[in-house]
């Protein structure tokens, strides 16, 4: 199926057409068909992948975050679907999580990355995708979106694939019982997978979006978060619901500094990554105690 996208949207449409037909389960991506894939590497070596909302912005995984030491050690590529072909590549300068952000059943994984500088966006191989509707509970159950990453093919191969990868999926309820037992916050988390397993996200791909087509052109409605195993009968895949948080992704689009300082935990470059997961697993088993209480 082609995806054509409308040349006057100033997001979620690249330079050329997506054709998807069918990560796990996937194929191939066209060159340019998703300008705001970018991915995350950690001392060069592709650790998650994310997408552009601005020429110095990225949206990823609050865990792709967590469990790196320094924030300088990280930075991000842009404008090939190659790994192996560097197009445009900056160093990172903060990362913000969510305070609460919950380390252990992967809640509020959603974190924003802001570059040392800005993307040339004059390059056409770029663009930014769309943000969602600010809908609860979008998007809808059984619904067409696309996953795309640098992910893993196999469960048996740990190598990232060098060739972004796409696939189709349907988002399912959260009451269908295979994937009631794998979200911990239907709020906040969102199940997409196919019937009887074979097509999904693996190792690699967290922090990439999960996208849909709606008025000629894409938006982000998930972000990849985690799974059991991969591309299995029994497990969908669990993305982050992107609307809840539209609002706050606004606030980094305006740098509204108050608003951001509110609910985010900001990590710079400079900064070591002890400190700041200490103060993170502090504040939730301050939360729990007080839950408990």
């Amino acid at each position: 199926m082609t995806y054509s996208c409308s040349s006057n949207s100033t997001c979620g449409c690249s330079l050329d057409s997506a054709i998807v037909t069918k990560i796990i389960g996937g194929e191939n991506a066209m060159e340019n068909s998703w300008g705001w894939a970018v991915s995350i590497r950690i001392r060069n070596n592709h650790m998650c992948g994310g997408s552009l909302i601005s020429s110095q912005l990225v949206l990823t995984a609050a865990h792709c975050i967590v469990s790196v030491k320094t924030i300088s050690s990280l930075s991000v590529t842009a404008g090939s679907k190659y790994l192996s072909m560097i197009n445009q590549q900056r160093s990172v300068s903060q990362a913000f999580i969510p305070f609460n952000y919950d380390l252990t059943t992967y809640t509020n994984d959603i974190a924003i990355i802001r570059l040392s500088s800005p993307f040339d966006m004059n390059d056409r191989s770029l663009a930014f995708i769309c943000l969602p509707p600010s809908i609860e509970n979008y998007p809808p159950d059984n619904m067409t979106a696309v996953a795309i990453g640098w992910g893993v093919l196999s469960t048996t191969d740990k190598t990232s694939s060098n060739t972004l990868q796409q696939v189709t999926l349907k988002t399912i309820s959260n009451v269908i019982s295979t994937c009631s037992i794998s979200v911990h916050d239907e709020n906040v988390q969102i199940c997409a997978g196919v019937q009887g397993g074979g097509k999904d996200t693996c190792q690699g791909d967290s922090g990439g979006p999960l996208m849909m087509f709606s008025n000629q052109r894409w938006y982000i409605v998930g972000i990849t978060s985690y799974g059991n195993g991969c591309a299995s009968p029994y497990y969908p895949g669990i993305y982050t619901r992107v609307s809840i948080y539209k609002k706050d992704i606004i606030c980094f689009l305006k740098n509204e500094t108050s608003c951001i300082q509110q609910k985010f935990l900001v990590r710079n470059s400079v900064s070591s990554y002890s400190m700041n997961y200490l103060l993170i697993t502090l504040f939730f088993i301050l939360i729990k105690i007080i839950n408990y209480q």
